[in-house]
């Protein structure tokens, strides 16, 4: 069963400054790095570059926590789908999501202190700011409570990485909760759950391990269940779900919950399971290596199969998740042996047109809750145009990164999906839905318990337990997902037949300096150089006479500066492979030469899935 995690006590008095600049010099800024970056979801480098940083971040962690006046933070190492050198650092604030964005420029600063001098001043800043804050809760110039999450991923590296948070973390007098191994979305959930004063009352609190796997188990069967009234069906293709793990944490972590599982068979709670087949472990390969979802759906072929006895398994209800366990992505082989991908797109049209369905069930003309979709630029037009045309909802486009389409979506809807194109995704609900839900509760009570809007009404009341909503969770949304299909009677076939993706093409192109292009604030046009969008718009209509599209999505293309290094993506889709191959060529070559391209020119792409 899950390990309780290991508890150190702290007394809220911080080391003197002396120790504390020992700590930070013990582990110097390396010279290769001139300045460490926090992308949109952490900081993350090579495992070797990150003591410093974990040094700091174990200090800074401590401090965000008293700056919240004692409210539980968390840290959680990991580089999710990056390769196993790599390493890094995803920080949860208070409310189970992603750090504050103001004190991201804090942490940032501190991560970049050039002595330990310098660093000590910042620290005095943020203490100064905590204490002023929260001086009623101060005692004997302590100060204010500090509590801080801590878990890692399977990487050997993270322990020891893990370890230098902690330590620092202690010297500021925190109390450290240690979770060990877990993935990052249980990371997120412990944090959220801890706080929860936070928490809506509709959800069970549960900060363990244990109570993690037994709120999900238990939400995800009560829907299933809700299929024994209204049709649901577990057609053969979806009765053995084969989850490949990226040689990550989520493959040990679906291990465990099979406990559950077993448990719930045992109880006679058996209606809709699937049953769930785990490959591709730690050991069993390399970590994201031709597996998981990051290769998955980038590079749209099936996963390697590590596992040694992987190889009878069928292949057609698989998912993949990634190395942290954050991201998930369906696909399948049909009776010929075709591979087929149902990606972040896909998920968020299912799970969207879902819950606008039983919305209206009990609200038939909408208006009581205001849902939408958040994409990116990423996101297939396709998809795009099916959510405005058939599901009727309302789409978004955000910038790219979790924290941009996060905010997004808590912004603009009151029940807010989002799902990038590679997988990470969660439903946000708000209290607008809550008061909805009791609203109808009371409306309905007395009325037949088969009533379709009583059938909706215990649906939605248990989304909001099943789906974490404090970050993407490729468990949680797994299991969303497959409910889903057994309550409508689908498979993947069915579901991937809604609309058909317009082929596309991602490339980048290396450059001396990526700050010399910028984008508008959802990256989908460049505003510089000022000729490059002019050249791109040229590019894009030329593709599109020459390739008639009637009332379907256009052919499209934007470019972006990499956050982690000297180099532009590019984007390009259009309605054949070979249309958004040349598209997305022609944007390499606008790129190299009008945004300082490093090396030749670059040669036309070909796709070749072969």
């Amino acid at each position: 069963m899950p390990t309780s995690p290991k508890i150190y006590h702290g007394n809220s008095t911080p080391l003197p400054d002396k120790e504390l600049a020992a700590l930070i010099d013990a582990h110097p800024k390396p010279s290769s790095i001139s300045h460490y970056s926090y992308g949109t979801a952490g900081f993350r480098y090579e495992a070797s570059l990150l003591p410093c940083v974990f040094v700091r971040m174990g200090i800074f962690t401590a401090l965000r926590s008293a700056s919240l006046g004692g409210e539980e933070v968390g840290a959680m190492i990991t580089a999710s789908h990056n390769p196993e050198p790599d390493n890094g650092m995803k920080l949860a604030d208070s409310h189970g999501g992603m750090l504050d964005a103001e004190w991201e420029k804090h942490a940032v600063s501190l991560a970049n202190a050039p002595t330990s001098k310098q660093a000590l001043e910042l620290i005095h800043t943020l203490s100064d700011y905590a204490t002023g804050h929260h001086r009623s809760t101060i005692v004997d110039g302590k100060l204010p409570k500090m509590v801080v999450h801590i878990g890692w991923d399977t990487r050997s590296h993270s322990p020891p990485l893990a370890a230098l948070v902690i330590r620092a973390a202690r010297a500021m007098g925190a109390t450290v909760i240690d979770h060990g191994e877990v993935s990052t979305p249980m990371l997120h959930h412990f944090v959220m759950h801890a706080n929860g004063h936070l928490l809506p009352s509709i959800i069970p609190q549960r900060c363990n391990e244990s109570g993690y796997y037994e709120i999900m188990a238990m939400s995800y069967a009560a829907l299933l269940r809700t299929g024994a009234v209204s049709g649901g069906k577990r057609l053969p293709s979806t009765s053995n779900l084969v989850i490949d793990g990226a040689c990550g944490i989520g493959a040990l972590k679906i291990e465990k919950f099979l406990r559950i599982f077993a448990k719930l068979r045992a109880e006679g709670c058996t209606v809709g399971l699937p049953r769930l087949h785990t490959v591709n472990f730690p050991g069993d390969g390399p970590l994201n290596e031709n597996c998981g979802a990051e290769f998955v759906q980038k590079q749209q072929l099936p996963p390697k199969l590590y596992t040694e006895s992987a190889g009878d398994v069928s292949k057609q209800y698989m998912t993949s998740f990634d190395g942290d366990a954050d991201r998930v992505v369906f696909h399948y082989e049909d009776g010929t042996g075709k591979f087929h991908l149902l990606d972040g797109d896909k998920i968020a049209v299912l799970v969207s047109s879902f819950i606008q369905e039983e919305l209206r069930c009990i609200d038939a003309e909408g208006k009581a809750v205001k849902c939408g979709v958040v994409q990116t630029a990423y996101a297939n037009g396709s998809s795009t145009l099916y959510l405005k045309n058939v599901v009727k909802t309302n789409v978004v486009i955000a910038k790219t990164g979790v924290k941009f389409v996060h905010a997004a979506a808590h912004h603009h809807f009151d029940v807010g999906v989002y799902f990038e194109a590679n997988g990470h995704g969660t439903v946000l609900f708000g209290p607008k839905f809550y008061d909805f839900i009791a609203a109808a509760d009371a409306r309905l009570r007395g009325t037949p318990r088969h009533n379709r809007a009583n059938i909706a009404l215990r649906r939605l009341r248990i989304l909001p337990a099943l789906v974490n909503q404090s970050v993407g969770d490729a468990m949680s949304d797994m299991m969303l997902v497959d409910a889903i299909l057994f309550l409508r009677g689908w498979d993947l076939s069915t579901w991937s037949k809604l609309y058909s993706d317009m082929p596309s093409k991602q490339a980048k192109v290396k450059v001396v300096d990526r700050t010399v292009i910028s984008t508008n604030d959802n990256e989908t046009a460049a505003t510089a150089p000022e000729a490059l969008q002019t050249a791109l718009q040229s590019a894009m209509d030329a593709m599109a006479s020459q390739e008639s599209s009637g009332n379907g999505p256009k052919p499209r293309c934007f470019v972006r500066p990499s956050g982690t290094e000297d180099a532009v993506r590019v984007y390009a889709e259009a309605n054949s492979q070979k249309g958004a191959d040349s598209l997305a060529s022609e944007a390499m070559v606008l790129i190299h030469k009008l945004c300082g391209g490093v090396g030749a020119p670059p040669q036309p792409l070909i796709t070749n899935r072969l």
